[in-house]
């Protein structure tokens, strides 16, 4: 189920103070680099709904109005299902059951030191949840329609399965890996949720997926038994609604960290090029989809010509320079399903599907002419730079094979006088 402010890109401040609604408003833009819609009263609120709800992503409430003096503005947010957090200067426990029972998102008491940090927190928590899937797992219709309501006030994008096997199905399906996160019933028919969390493990590690238990008769011995199978965290009904989002959302963080962690892994920190572990990773999916569709597969070696010379000359920083200047042209020059990656030191490696020899040879001298030809300055210096290039065509063989045999070409190159191209037929 899409979320309906897939296309917003600006946040409602409702306040009516407005040194703070200027300040949140500012601290906004700034942060999140979305505009901030200002209204000082529910009547200029519900103008903006009209005028740009389909833009507003959430909004952030004040629940004292000159004419909405008891929160009545938060009804108007959560009727056109607009994640909605509301700033209070008190929070009695009343308050709080009007403000749950109205479906906000969150609340966050004014006077706290890091009110707006908070409040920020929370926005980009909200916007990130966009684009994040959760399947709930659960028999019991009334309990997922629950769930899915709950989550739906913090902007994820609900899912829905009834049965173990009917969850599997579901993320099996799941080609764009929308669904990141799991919330499983333990008391299902068929497949109970240890064994379905522990399927669910077996074929997806984090960070790929997050897993929560859920169920009905908590326990110690319950607990330990799902988390075993695989689970990252356990709930036991009955909850606060409070208890689920900072689950959820706890769980959604550490996934995000850790992805980070890993692409962070992934990349060349000098250049943002994949880096050659990243390569090795996916080096056996580019080699069988090349034999499955029967398609040659391709690989380029780049080597810079004479880049110690440069070093020397222009020292550590200007030889970085002419390294991010080159993985641009790079960049801009191969298609975006080609595989590009900084391999180390001067050297950049290419993989690609879905061109012949001709192609290939023709991909390689775009690329040599492009570098020859960059207009590089180094602290008013003109920087010369060319690159040898070795080119390898397979029918069939793997990526290493294909890059063993480009690297041999260079070495051609090289021989030849360097700034050319150089391709050896690479083995079957």
């Amino acid at each position: 189920m899409a979320s309906a402010q897939d296309t917003a890109d600006c946040i409602l401040v409702v306040e009516d103070s407005r040194s703070v609604a200027g300040w949140l408003a500012g601290r906004i833009e700034e942060t999140l680099g979305l505009e901030a819609l200002v209204a000082g009263s529910r009547a200029a609120a519900q103008r903006l709904l009209e005028s740009d709800g389909a833009r507003i992503g959430a909004a952030v409430l004040d629940l004292d109005l000159p004419d909405a003096p008891r929160g009545e503005v938060v009804v108007d947010l959560v009727e056109r299902q607009i994640p909605s957090l509301v700033l209070t200067a008190t929070l009695e426990d009343d308050l709080r059951d009007q403000l749950v029972g109205a479906g906000v998102c969150d609340y966050i008491l004014k006077d706290a030191p890091d009110a707006v940090d908070s409040v920020l927190r929370t926005l980009q928590r909200i916007l990130r949840n966009r684009s994040i899937g959760v399947l709930v797992v659960d028999d019991s219709r009334s309990a997922r329609e629950y769930l899915v309501h709950l989550l739906g006030r913090w902007g994820f994008r609900c899912f829905e399965a009834g049965r173990g096997q009917e969850a599997l199905e579901r993320i099996a399906a799941d080609d764009a890996q929308c669904i990141r996160l799991v919330l499983c019933d333990q008391n299902m028919p068929g497949m109970d949720g240890t064994t379905l969390i522990r399927e669910l493990r077996r074929r997806y590690p984090l960070p790929r997926l997050g897993i929560i238990g859920v169920s009905s008769h908590g326990s110690g011995l319950l607990s330990a038994r799902l988390l075993k199978a695989g689970a990252d965290d356990f709930l036991t009904r009955p909850f606060l609604e409070e208890e689920l989002s900072v689950r959820v959302n706890q769980n959604v963080d550490l996934m995000e960290l850790l992805r980070e962690a890993r692409e962070g892994a992934r990349r060349d920190p000098l250049t943002g090029l994949h880096n050659r572990l990243y390569l090795d990773e996916i080096a056996e999916q580019l080699s069988e989809t090349a034999r499955r569709t029967q398609q040659p597969l391709v690989a380029l070696v780049v080597d810079l010509d004479h880049f110690k010379a440069i070093n020397d000359r222009l020292g550590h920083f200007g030889g970085d320079t002419v390294l991010q200047r080159v993985a641009e042209q790079l960049r801009d020059t191969v298609r975006r399903a080609d595989v590009l990656v900084r391999s180390g030191g001067e050297e950049f490696f290419i993989v690609t599907l879905g061109i012949d020899a001709s192609g290939a040879r023709t991909l390689a001298e775009r690329i040599r002419n492009g570098i020859e030809t960059l207009d590089l300055v180094y602290e008013g210096e003109s920087v010369a730079i060319s690159a040898s290039i070795g080119v390898a065509v397979l029918e069939g063989g793997s990526v290493e094979a294909a890059l063993k045999a480009a690297d041999l070409a260079v070495y051609e190159a090289k021989r030849q006088g360097r700034n050319c191209v150089a391709g050896l037929p690479g083995p079957d």
